[in-house]
């Protein structure tokens, strides 16, 4: 049987109730968004400062209009999957705003070539109008869409009768529009042996030819300036498109080529002088527990301009992942998408690691364990962590020290480790006592030169009480010198520095995991005719396993749900935070 498709749901649309239940609204909610808001109301307007000088307009949507537009968004892109789809091509020419396309596939294309020519397409959104989008859409032989269908979607996705910077669906719609100019400019390129990628409006071209075809790009004279041929300005020109001649650049192979930020010269990477910069920030952070990022611009006569700002965490760590993303692209490149998967997960031995790495990993250990901003809970799985924030915006009012409640919303005061691909490879923990067991018996040996001029908080290591988490027991009896078995017993043990290890309390005297803490009722939930499973292994046939227990049942009675057994829980986690504060700093 065909799976019908979205564009095949889409086609046949002939009104706005069609279009809302397809977009997810009532009719009714869709035409209050699109006509019952008044233009003044839908947007913020307001203007950012660019890098080569003046400002551009951001225009910002409401909540109501943003989520509509990236709901048309996730349908347009669905669409473009399905033409492709049909066609049994793959569009490898657009990477800006693609699923599994990045500035890395686009810059990919071009390694190790002798040129590498640039050029931008100037004001990409603003040159994609309201018409142009409604008659695309109403005669793309893809799309053929009714005339009120065609001018609805167009009305969504335009602010002033363009495509505006700042709305989730401009990049998609802008995609749509710029494919035939994609097309039209690859035949160029391969005419003349090169390749050619779009990402947003920068365009690459690139060739080891001896000469660079002229019809693509002419050097000026004998300058080192280069200016576009005259059949690519005719292509951009005809398919409603203009360049930006200030933004037009050829890179040769003797001197460092980047496409999109990333240095394509040999294999792709990052620039040097940003890793460098990157590795000092680090170090900033974690010996003086505050860095500034540098930004160089042109103010308003021209004149360039460095502004110095402190940096948050946040953007440090973006910096980071975006170092360690095109290090790994490079190394998995070449293998299978399941494998690709498996390396970015794989975990790493810190005596084998590069600088690079070494780096992210100093940062990780300061900010998630050394001073981590608030007080942070690692649980031995993912759904331990589902369990106890959903406790907490239960039980709120009994613990005012984890969480509290606002007019709108639970506030909650500590933070939870997550187990992530970046978490199992550079700090080797990916979960599970065996690495638990690793944290507790090395942990603080890397704080060495780290410092805090603030209060640091604890770290609260949260554990079963059962047969696995005897292996932690026995590393929390060798770091502490304990002359007492570990037991689990107590409320909480110290281990070292601003580490704790809190266990689950026995019930019954008997051994327990925290799924146990549940009501039986709540246990013995059905699902599609399947019961639970506590176990790592179960039947799937016959049982749903701990991720769907989570997901699909606690957080749906977090409001209302039966959470008592989780107050010996919080109690002990609580009793840490409480004689932790009371530590000297």
């Amino acid at each position: 049987m065909n799976k019908i498709t979205h564009i095949a749901r889409l086609r046949p649309l002939s009104s706005l109730h069609g279009l809302a239940h397809l977009l997810g609204y009532t009719p009714k909610g869709l035409a209050s968004i699109v006509y019952g808001t008044p233009d003044s109301s839908k947007y913020n307007d307001f203007r950012i400062r660019k890098r080569s000088g003046g400002t551009r307009l951001i225009s910002e949507p409401n909540d109501r209009l943003k989520l509509l537009q990236r709901r048309l968004a996730n349908l347009l892109s669905e669409c473009i999957d399905d033409i492709d789809s049909e066609r049994r091509v793959t569009n490898s020419f657009a990477h800006g705003f693609r699923k599994k396309h990045s500035i890395l596939t686009n810059a990919s294309r071009h390694r190790r070539k002798r040129y590498v020519f640039n050029v931008d397409l100037h004001d990409f959104f603003g040159t994609v109008d309201f018409g142009r989008i409604s008659g695309y859409l109403k005669k793309n032989k893809h799309f053929l869409l009714d005339e009120r269908v065609a001018r609805m979607l167009a009305q969504i996705a335009c602010h002033n009768k363009v495509l505006p910077q700042g709305s989730p669906c401009s990049p998609v719609m802008a995609n749509l529009i710029a494919h035939i100019l994609d097309v039209r400019l690859a035949r160029l390129a391969a005419l003349h042996d090169c390749y050619y990628s779009r990402y947003a409006d920068d365009l690459t071209f690139s060739t080891n030819r001896a000469d660079f075809p002229s019809s693509i790009a002419k050097r000026v004279e004998d300058s080192n300036l280069w200016v576009a041929g005259k059949a690519l300005e005719k292509i951009v020109s005809e398919s409603r498109f203009q360049l930006n001649p200030s933004k037009t650049r050829m890179q040769l192979n003797r001197f460092r080529q980047d496409v999109t930020g990333i240095v394509v010269n040999s294999g792709i990477n990052v620039r040097s002088e940003y890793q460098k910069t990157v590795r000092a920030m680090v170090h900033s952070l974690v010996t003086k527990g505050v860095f500034h990022i540098q930004k160089l611009h042109r103010d308003d006569k021209g004149a360039w301009v460095r502004e110095k700002k402190e940096g948050t965490r946040a953007q440090l760590r973006g910096m980071l992942t975006f170092i360690d993303n095109v290090r790994l692209f490079e190394k998995t490149k070449r293998l299978p998408p399941d494998r690709a998967q498996d390396q970015r997960g794989q975990k790493g031995d810190p005596a084998e690691m590069d600088s690079a790495t070494r780096t992210f990993r100093r940062f990780l250990m300061f900010t998630q364990f050394f001073h981590p901003e608030k007080p942070l809970i690692l649980c031995e799985g993912k759904t331990d962590k589902v369990y106890i924030q959903c406790a907490l915006r239960r039980l709120s009012t009994a613990y005012p020290l984890l969480s509290s409640k606002s007019a709108t919303k639970t506030n909650i005061h500590v933070s939870f480790f997550n187990y992530t691909k970046i978490a199992s490879r550079v700090l080797s923990l990916g979960g599970g006592t065996g690495d638990l067991n690793g944290l507790v018996a090395t942990y603080g040996s890397e704080f060495a030169g780290f410092k805090s001029t603030t209060k640091r908080h604890p770290v609260i290591l949260l554990v079963d009480n059962d047969e696995g988490t005897k292996g932690i027991f026995s590393a929390v009896k060798t770091r502490t010198k304990s002359t007492s078995p570990i037991t689990g017993n107590e409320p909480y043990y110290h281990v070292a520095d601003n580490l704790y290890v809190v266990s689950l309390p026995l019930v019954n005297s008997n051994m327990v995991t925290i799924e146990n803490f549940f009501p039986k009722h709540v246990r013995d939930t059905k699902l599609n005719g399947k019961v639970f499973s506590g176990k790592n292994r179960f039947d799937a046939k016959n049982q749903y396993g701990k991720h769907v227990f989570a997901e699909q049942v606690i957080k749906k009675i977090q409001n209302a749900g039966d959470f008592s057994g989780f107050h010996d829980i919080l109690m002990r986690i609580q009793a840490v935070l409480v004689v932790h504060s009371a530590k000297k700093p």
